[in-house]
């Protein structure tokens, strides 16, 4: 054992004291002093260092044995045990320190050996009850703490999860357990068995979110992991950290989300769409079309019948591009009426298809009496070397032309109904 544990003697003068200090101080740091007084506040000292405490058993009686119910009581000493020493065999009177929180009575005469066995029985049994003590303790947070051995199997965990099989059973014990064999989600388990073992070689701890389907419940959960050694140096094994942290980590998706997305048409905004555009450059599907769509007649609409009647117009727009798009379509609101549609792996024919449904489907849309129409134009990217700047804007110069086609088309009917009332 190391000679930095340290025993706190509270014995009078007597060849007792000589005896236990020439046994002790070969194994420990021996600290003397000859009252209960100056024993304690030499305990309050040295408290992160003593390992147990030795009372003369007649200078604790002197006192009815206060000094063994306040250290007992107190939880600033709970992992220290306080022994009781005697010159003679136990009397009845000597046994009642037992009630009042002493660890044990050694008596005179002391065996070398087997007073260093039980002194250190009595330490790492008052080891073991304070851990079991800050066990329970722990339970009471909402968080979940564990422990594993240098094999990766659990020495225990302060809560049992739901998406544990047999967590139900009152039986069932975690400890001695890995990952893979108590968890429902095996690729979950598999993630957290490989982290363990990436901490245990290397000595460094870990932190990352996982996101756990089991249940029917959703839940993400904050991991930290951190190793700890043994005295010289070696990973011992590792204490981690389980948080739930599914609120913050739905509401931190919902507001990433709502930063991507037009909050009227509920389409892709524009952030999103430099985003999407750097993205494709980097794994796309080409051809790529690019269709360029803008709404007809959207001032006119907001003049007359008001901007809530526009907003529903424009919301009518992004229900047609749902309907006829497929599904691999990136759809992007990119300010006012102005819209962009992204389709990978569409060359010329589909992309011409599908201009062609939506002017099919845009005739069913209508509101106060005004029809839906919308101005398309397309071009088609090849590939991640075509300059994609000179396809949008192909895009948007057919898009023009095709509204400029669709109000001069607009101005003749007018005309002819014009002429044909004689106006």
């Amino acid at each position: 054992m190391a000679k930095k544990e340290l025993i706190l003697m509270i014995l009078a003068e007597t060849p007792m004291e000589e005896e236990l200090f020439a046994l002790l101080s070969t194994e420990y740091e021996v600290v003397c002093t000859d009252d209960e007084e100056t024993g304690l506040r030499a305990l309050n000292r040295l408290r992160e260092k003593t390992a147990a405490v030795l009372v003369d058993i007649d200078i604790a009686q002197q006192t009815d044995f206060s000094f063994f119910r306040q250290v007992n009581r107190d939880v600033l000493y709970a992992a220290i045990p306080v022994v009781a020493v005697s010159p003679r065999t136990p009397t009845a009177r000597d046994l009642e320190c037992l009630d009042m929180g002493a660890a044990d009575i050694f008596a005179s005469p002391f065996e070398g050996k087997l007073l260093l066995k039980r002194l250190n029985n009595v330490i790492r049994a008052k080891d073991s009850v304070t851990f079991h003590e800050v066990e329970r303790m722990l339970k009471v947070l909402p968080s979940n703490i564990y422990l594993k051995d240098a094999e990766g199997k659990y020495v225990f965990a302060t809560h049992y999860w739901h998406h544990l099989d047999k967590s139900d059973d009152p039986d069932w014990t975690i400890r001695g357990k890995t990952d893979p064999q108590i968890r429902k989600d095996r690729e979950n388990a598999i993630q957290a068995q490989e982290a363990d073992k990436k901490i245990l070689a290397s000595g460094q701890g870990t932190r990352y979110i996982i996101e756990i389907n089991a249940d029917n419940q959703r839940e993400f959960l904050e991991i930290i992991k951190e190793p700890f050694f043994d005295e010289d140096g070696a990973v011992k094994g590792i204490v981690g950290l389980i948080n739930n942290v599914t609120e913050q980590q739905l509401l931190k998706m919902d507001l990433e989300e709502r930063s991507k997305t037009d909050e009227l048409t509920g389409l892709l905004n524009r952030r999103s769409y430099q985003e999407y555009i750097l993205q494709l450059f980097r794994d796309g599907k080409f051809p790529v079309a690019f269709i360029s769509t803008d709404c007809n007649n959207l001032k006119q609409i907001n003049d007359t019948y008001g901007h809530l009647v526009g907003d529903e117009f424009l919301r009518m727009s992004a229900l047609l591009f749902r309907m006829t798009m497929p599904s691999r379509a990136a759809i992007f609101r990119m300010g006012g009426d102005e819209f962009v549609i992204i389709v990978q792996g569409a060359g010329e024919e589909e992309a011409q298809r599908l201009v062609e449904i939506m002017r099919e489907k845009e005739s069913a849309f209508q509101i106060r009496e005004q029809p839906l129409s919308i101005a398309i134009g397309y071009a088609i990217l090849n590939s991640a070397k075509d300059d994609i700047n000179a396809c949008v804007d192909a895009a948007d110069q057919a898009m023009y032309r095709d509204k400029n086609r669709i109000k001069q088309e607009m101005e003749e009917a007018e005309m002819e109904e014009e002429e044909g009332t004689g106006i």
